[in-house]
């Protein structure tokens, strides 16, 4: 497993706090994933994750460490873009600090497994920006008021004061489209 992989399976742990979900997730072994945390782990310095009955939680002051592996995956994924002859996908960008909500992730893994284009997950400091700018077609976003009309956008998780939300421009490709309806 090379580096970048190991660090994708280490973000995978720290969003759904499970060594099983995240072998599912990335479709290896549990003994994969738990070799590739304690390998960042070495690298780094310091333990990333506890592990007990509630899971695989965060240790204390990892969580600086886990944005900047997370930052360190989305920059590997828009050099990716650079290259003509990457795979034609569509990318869904958010923010560091906003976890795919689980049905979305599931949902991606999914697609991916059948469809051409892929939809990639791309974390960016400012994801609508980057919608606007043409760089990603969906953009993941956290909003408690309305957002711009000139943008379509999909609840995907509600709460009391806030939701999270997909956004895209008016009229997608057929295949994000379809992907936005199984969202």
């Amino acid at each position: 497993m090379s580096d970048i992989e190991r660090l994708r399976v280490v973000a995978t742990v720290a969003h759904t706090h499970s060594i099983s979900e995240a072998a599912r997730v990335h479709g290896v072994a549990q003994s994969t994933v738990t070799r590739s945390v304690a390998a960042v782990e070495a690298h780094v310095g310091f333990p990333l994750f506890r592990r007990g009955v509630a899971g695989a939680q965060l240790e204390v002051g990892a969580r600086p460490a886990i944005a900047l592996i997370e930052r360190i995956v989305g920059g590997f994924d828009e050099l990716r873009t650079l290259g003509g002859d990457r795979p034609e996908a569509f990318r869904l960008a958010h923010r560091a600090d906003l976890q795919l909500p689980a049905h979305l992730e599931s949902t991606m893994i999914r697609w991916n497994r059948e469809h051409t284009p892929h939809a990639e997950e791309v974390i960016l400091d400012d994801p609508i920006a980057a919608l606007l700018a043409g760089e990603v077609e969906i953009a993941m976003v956290l909003r408690s008021g309305p957002g711009n009309e000139d943008l379509e956008t999909r609840v995907v998780k509600a709460m009391r004061t806030s939701r999270v939300e997909l956004v895209n421009l008016p009229d997608p490709p057929a295949e994000m489209a379809e992907f936005l309806l199984r969202v």
